[in-house]
This record gives structure tokens, C-alpha cells and sequence, in this order.
């Protein structure tokens, strides 16, 4: 987009660069951030949820309302430089970013992968201390809570199950006593390096921001500059002046370093919703106002649409060669069809120049076609009924959107001026239809044996663990079904027994829901759950079909 400001705000209206979501350790999810915002008449906000985009793409796929700008973004933790040596994380904020950026979610997915790694060690150094917790019991209090990141949860999940079960007064009291740096329970965790993360956000075309400076507990003044110098000549291009938990003094300070160092300034709240309830969204504390100005320097530093629509309106064309599709094209003007939304089509107003739409109804029938015949013959064994619903699984927006980000085809489709201004090249529909809309391009370039190959590369081991679902269901989601719909309550798990050495452990789970008790045994505690739950299950089919007395 040529133009950063979609509305005319004024230069001091209110904006929030710092707002988590249920995504990661907030507690309101996308949709009721955005809704807020708008309440609140910001101009703008950031879901910058910790190590995770998920929270940025929901909101994407929610639809930003009208007149609130977004930014995506997020929070990323980074060990400091080796000559800054202090505990805990560096958090680097990135804005901006594209979402469906193959390095960047590589390097995501490890930080996600170490916190999950991490809780049970922090439980264990709890319950040593004598305290009477567990990890299912944080897992019960975030399901209770319907989070739908159950793969994020960390140290503040803990610290609130901690205040609930009166342990601590508050989740900064969890933090001071047990949880944070230094403190008996901390563990450290996985980072990735400083000068990884601003890589990864830079070349997911991003803007790369130190957070809340504040916040770091050098020895000095003149320590945090220089940490800020060495960040810079890393690719740093930001610094967080602005943040609830600093004074005038301080936000003075780095607002200094900020324009010293020529650093693009950001602000916002760091709000978590109901796990921080002090601080509020756009105010922080009572006193925070963080400029539109900045949103708008921002912006315009971040726009990646300047050079895609620099490459559409001089007319070059490089689409033809699509990096991870693994396909050539003879005829070029297939792909460069198969690319093209009707919002560009529409905006360039030209005599034969047609959209995508088209190929995406040929490649909607050739995908189902394909899929079909994969699944016929990699699995006679399964019935029509199995067939169909494996079928449905593998081509629904969802997972055809996955697939398309895998490919980053996103970069390479060409949309109107206002589809690209609202994030279009990241929406699960556009980007499931122009996947669809490639597939039909390889038909009709390669044949169908081109088409069925692509198809074949991309969704096999999706399709694989789809079949090997339905050969051993979900039987804790199959009871919750019935549970949910005959009881109107959810099923509730316990481990009640351990047996056997370390290295080889048999794990006894125990459920109960309303009047139905069963148990089940496991080498892991889902599995041991995954037990209990079918026999529960055929409790419940055994009684459905028992004569009646």
C-alpha cells in the first residue's frame, strides 16, 4: 500500500503496539481484542502474543473492523547478546510480519515446543517444595477458561492456578516468590539468539523492536544504551518507548535513545486481559497514550505491499517460478492466471484480463478427483462413509491454506490495492482458492499426472495420519461428544497410579463424568486417559443397547 493511514486520524489519537491474546497468555481472545478496540476508539493495535502468530491470524480471518488499522505481530523470546548477561528473556517485537513466513514459524514452533517441554519441570520443583499441584490441573483450568491454545500455556497458567488454590495472593506474588528468574521453581527454557530473531522478522518482511526496555535489569543506564547499540548493528530498528510499567522519567529516557540511535519509537499496554487486570488495553495503568504518529512511521517502514505493487505496476512478472512448488511451467500465462485475484483484476480495468475463479472451480474438481483415487488405492480397506469423510478432512479451507502457506504462495498473489491493505495475501479463503486455483494451472500445463503428483507431494502425510485417526479414534473427544450432549458435562481425568522404573512407567487414569466412572492404564498419561475413555465409551454403548428391566 502506497499509504500507511487508511483514515484521517489525528497525529495524537490513541493507539495499543502491545496486546496479548488467549493465543498465548492473555485471556480475551482475537475477535473481543478487536471489538474493544474499537469500543476503546483506538486507532490502531498489535496482537504481538508471545512466540506464536496464531492470535494475528485469528484476528486476520476475524476481519479488522472498520476503522481500527492492525499491524501483525509478534513477541519473540531471544537470549541476550554474550556481553549482557542478565536472567531471563530478551523480547523482541516484531511487526508486520508474514504470518505465514516459512523461517519464522520454523523458529516459532521451537519456542513453543520448549515451553510445553518446560511446564512439567516447573510443576515437579512446585510439588517438591511441598505444594499440591499438577499439570492437569493447569490444563483443566485453561480448558475451563475454552482456551483453544491448549499448546501455549506456560508460567502465568501456573501462577494463576497457584492464586486459585490460595498458594499466592496474586500472579506477580507467584512471580516474586517461585515463578520468575532466580526464584526456586524458575526453569530455563529453550531460546533462540537475539540476533536470530531479528533475522527471522526481518525477512518475514517485518520491522524488528526491542520490548519494554524498562524492564531489564542492567547495571546501568550507560549498560541498557550499549545493549541497544549492539542490537541495532544486529538489524534492531525499534525500541519500545512507551509501556505501563515505566515512569515519565524513563519514557522520557528511551523516547532519548530513540531519536539518538534513529530508532522507529513504539508504545502499548502489554495487555493480558483478566491475567494482568491492573493494566488496560490502550491506557495501561491510567496515564499511558501512545500516539498514532507512531503507528504511522510504523507502517510505513513495514509495508510490504510498496514493492508488490512496484513489481505489478512496471509490469514484471515473477510468478512463473513458484520456489517450494517443485513444477515449471511451458505456459506461463497459466500461473500468472492461477495468481490472479479479482480485486487486481478488477482494479486494472483491463480488456481480457481475467481472474482466478475459474481455475479454481477446475481445480476444486481435479484435487477431489485425485484425493479420491489416493485413497481408493492406498486403502481398500476402508468403507464409502470413511472414504467421503477422510476426503472432506483433506480439502477444507483450512488445511488447502496450510498447504499454501507451506508453499508461501501468498507472496505471490497478485491482489487489488484494498485486499492488500487488509492482510489478503494471509486469509485462509484467498489463500485456499489460489492453491486450488495452482493445481487446476499444473493440469492444464502437465496433465493429470503433473496435478496428481503435486497433490501427491503436499497431502500424503496429512492423508496418512487422517486414515490412521480413523483406525484409532479420538476417544476422548468421541465421549466429550456424548457427554456434552446427553449429560451437559464434561468428562474429568485424574492419574491415580504409577508403576514401574523411570525409563518404563504405567500410568492408571481415573474419569468421571455425572454417575459413569472408568479406568484405564497406559505407558503415558494420554494414553492412559485415551483408555479410560473407551471403556467409558463402551459403558455407555453397552447401556444403550442393554434390555430394558
Amino acid at each position: 500500500m502506497k499509504k500507511p493511514l487508511d483514515y484521517n486520524y489525528d497525529a495524537e489519537a490513541k493507539i495499543d503496539l502491545h496486546i496479548h491474546s488467549d493465543a498465548s497468555d492473555g485471556t480475551l481472545s482475537p475477535p473481543a481484542i478487536l471489538d474493544m478496540a474499537v469500543d476503546l476508539k483506538l486507532a490502531a493495535i498489535s496482537i504481538t502474543d508471545h512466540d506464536t502468530v496464531k492470535g494475528a491470524l485469528k484476528a486476520l480471518d476475524y476481519g479488522i473492523p472498520s476503522p481500527l488499522n492492525f499491524i501483525t505481530g509478534v513477541e519473540i523470546s531471544a537470549n541476550p547478546p554474550p556481553d549482557f548477561a542478565f536472567k531471563g528473556s530478551l523480547h523482541i517485537l516484531g511487526y508486520g510480519i508474514d504470518v505465514s513466513n516459512r523461517q519464522l514459524n520454523t523458529a516459532l514452533d521451537k519456542l513453543r515446543k520448549a515451553r510445553q517441554n518446560r511446564n512439567p519441570h516447573i510443576i515437579k520443583k512446585l510439588s517438591d517444595m511441598g505444594f499440591n499441584l499438577s499439570l492437569d490441573e493447569v490444563v483443566a483450568m485453561v480448558e475451563g477458561d475454552d482456551s483453544k491454545n491448549m499448546n501455549n500455556f506456560g508460567r502465568p497458567h501456573i501462577a494463576r492456578l497457584m492464586v486459585k488454590k490460595g498458594i499466592c495472593k496474586s500472579i506477580d506474588d507467584a512471580f516474586d516468590l517461585y515463578l520468575g528468574a532466580d526464584r526456586p521453581a524458575y526453569v530455563e527454557k529453550y531460546r533462540i539468539e537475539c540476533a536470530e530473531a531479528i533475522e527471522v522478522i526481518r525477512k518475514a518482511g517485518g520491522a524488528p523492536v526491542l520490548a519494554h526496555p524498562v524492564l531489564y535489569q542492567t547495571e546501568s543506564t550507560t549498560a541498557i544504551e550499549k545493549l541497544i547499540i549492539t542490537l541495532k548493528m544486529m538489524g534492531l530498528c525499534g525500541l519500545e518507548v512507551n509501556y505501563s510499567e515505566q515512569t515519565p522519567d524513563q519514557t522520557a529516557y528511551y523516547t532519548g535513545l530513540a531519536r539518538r540511535y534513529d530508532f522507529l519509537m513504539t508504545g502499548g499496554s502489554d495487555f493480558h486481559g483478566t491475567l494482568k487486570p491492573e493494566i488496560k488495553m490502550g491506557s495501561g495503568k491510567g496515564d499511558l497514550h501512545t500516539p498514532y504518529r507512531f503507528y504511522a512511521k510504523l507502517a510505513h517502514f513495514i509495508n510490504r505491499e510498496d514493492r508488490m505493487e512496484k513489481s505489478e505496476s512496471d509490469g514484471s512478472e515473477q510468478t512463473e517460478t513458484i520456489k517450494n512448488l517443485c513444477y515449471t511451467f511451458k505456459d506461463k500465462d497459466l500461473i500468472r492466471e492461477a495468481l490472479r485475484h479479482r480485486s487486481y483484476v478488477n482494479e486494472q480495468n483491463l480488456p481480457g484480463l481475467r481472474d482466478n475463479e475459474r481455475f479454481e472451480f477446475l481445480g476444486d474438481a481435479v484435487l477431489n478427483l485425485v484425493t479420491g483415487h489416493l485413497l481408493m488405492i492406498r486403502h481398500p480397506e476402508l468403507k464409502e462413509g470413511d472414504l467421503s469423510r477422510i476426503r472432506a478432512s483433506l480439502v477444507n479451507e483450512s488445511q488447502l491454506a496450510a498447504i499454501a502457506r507451506n508453499l508461501d504462495l501468498g507472496a505471490y498473489i497478485r491482489l487489488g490495492r484494498g485486499e492488500s491493505k487488509t492482510k489478503g495475501r494471509e486469509k485462509n479463503s484467498i489463500l485456499a482458492d489460489t492453491f486450488e486455483a495452482v493445481i487446476a494451472a499444473v493440469y492444464l500445463d502437465g496433465g493429470l499426472d503433473a496435478a496428481s503428483l503435486l497433490i501427491e507431494t503436499h497431502f500424503t502425510k496429512v492423508m496418512e495420519a487422517n486414515v490412521a485417526q480413523e483406525h484409532n479414534p479420538d476417544y476422548k473427544s468421541k465421549l466429550q461428544e456424548v457427554t456434552q450432549g446427553v449429560h451437559k458435562a464434561m468428562p474429568r481425568y485424574s492419574i491415580v497410579d504409577e508403576s514401574g522404573p523411570d525409563h518404563d512407567k504405567t500410568f492408571t487414569a481415573r474419569l468421571t463424568v455425572r454417575n459413569l466412572s472408568a479406568q484405564g492404564t497406559g505407558k503415558s498419561k494420554k494414553l492412559a486417559e485415551q483408555d479410560a475413555a473407551r471403556n467409558a465409551f463402551q459403558i455407555l454403548k453397552h447401556d444403550q443397547h442393554a434390555p430394558e428391566q
